[in-house]
């Protein structure tokens, strides 16, 4: 539970980031938690969609999502270079979660 907290506040910490730096005064992108049955639709609908594997390069390695970029917490000062302007594109951050 400990090495999951690790994880779970950097990215809690990212995420409210990422909602106010992208944020415009049209509509700020929202952030919100998403269920894996959720994303499996928008991938079957081809909701413009980044998925963002926040785990190890080894975890990454052994299996994840189609299409899912690597940016593990180490690497999340070039957030803004991998992750598109675009705000109609969904972003999704997902790790190993809680065991």
């Amino acid at each position: 539970m400990k090495q999951g907290l690790g994880v779970f506040i950097p990215l809690c910490l990212l995420a409210a980031f990422l909602s106010f730096s992208c944020a415009t005064s049209e509509r700020p992108r929202l952030v919100r938690d998403v269920r894996s049955d959720e994303i499996k639709g928008m991938m079957e609908r081809r909701t413009p969609l980044v998925l963002v594997d926040t785990r190890t390069e080894y975890e990454y390695r052994q299996g994840r999502l189609p299409g899912a970029i690597s940016i593990p917490p180490h690497r999340f000062g070039v957030l803004d270079t991998l992750i598109p302007p675009d705000k109609g594109v969904e972003i999704v951050f997902y790790c190993r979660g809680f065991g």
